[in-house]
């Protein structure tokens, strides 16, 4: 009924797009995508590079809601094996403990890699994912990973400034990806998972590195090429800051949001 009364219909890109038209065939000139959109001067590097990339210690870095559909199980898997072969390595998962409810995520996905999420969900010993995953975690991969929990918007750069590599590894299909363009503003390489919206934002070996989800091994060997190419991650970082200022930058956003509205404005001569 909501769809009927409405004149356009936004997307947050072009996988939720279609995904509404094959759902409401009958509304399908409506539906539009616009881009969610990062702010390039608080994302970017104009403060210049962090002193710590200097050292021997590469740090990687995973902004999200630290949830089952995130994937943050299978980076620490990935990490593991990252560490055996580059032991000088530091992972921040930065993100509150905001776990999605089954019923939003795996009872409505008939996607067998969502489906294996709900091994997480089983709350006979009354932990969250999150704690699950601390718990889980081996004394010797612990002293390689911080939580620093929910950080402000505003104290996200710093993190962002400090990571040598962005990772991403979502296991269901990302409607979009917020931190990935928030990375990519900053001149973060990225390593991400091909599925959803993501494979709109990340060029496939140009402003970073594409893993089919649920894949540690994939996602441990992505991760390692880049820590073992600085000329690679400097130039994939660089490439993603001007692709976040050609499409997601928030110039780009209101001018395509300002068309649509034009366009409806004619269409309906009001």
């Amino acid at each position: 009924k909501r769809l009927s009364k409405a004149n356009l219909v936004l997307g947050c890109s072009d996988f939720i797009t279609e995904n509404i038209r094959c759902r409401f065939p009958q509304f399908t000139s409506r539906c539009q995508t616009v881009y969610n959109g990062a702010d390039i001067n608080n994302f970017s590097i104009k403060y210049g590079n962090n002193p710590t990339k200097n050292n021997d210690i590469k740090k990687l870095l995973f902004v999200g809601r630290i949830s089952p559909e995130k994937g943050v199980h299978v980076l620490l898997e990935a990490l593991k094996k990252v560490v055996e072969k580059f032991p000088k390595i530091q992972l921040d998962v930065v993100g509150p403990d905001a776990e999605t409810p089954f019923e939003f995520i795996v009872r409505v996905e008939d996607d067998e890699k969502v489906s294996k999420l709900a091994l997480f969900y089983d709350n006979s010993s009354g932990s969250s994912y999150f704690t699950k995953l601390r718990e889980k975690l081996p004394g010797d991969l612990a002293n390689h990973v911080n939580f620093p929990g929910n950080i402000p918007q505003s104290q996200l750069g710093a993190y962002y400034l400090n990571a040598d590599i962005f990772i991403f590894p979502s296991v269901w299909d990302e409607p979009f990806g917020m931190p990935i363009i928030e990375a990519m503003a900053c001149e973060i390489p990225v390593v991400t998972t091909r599925g959803g919206g993501i494979t709109e934002i990340v060029e496939e070996g140009k402003t970073g590195l594409l893993v089919e989800r649920d894949d540690a091994d994939g996602l441990a060997g992505a991760i390692l090429k880049l820590i073992s190419d600085d000329e690679l991650r400097e130039k994939m970082g660089k490439a993603g800051r001007q692709r976040v200022i050609e499409i997601f930058s928030w110039d780009r956003v209101v001018e395509n949001l300002l068309h649509n509205y034009e366009k409806i404005l004619k269409d309906h001569q009001i």
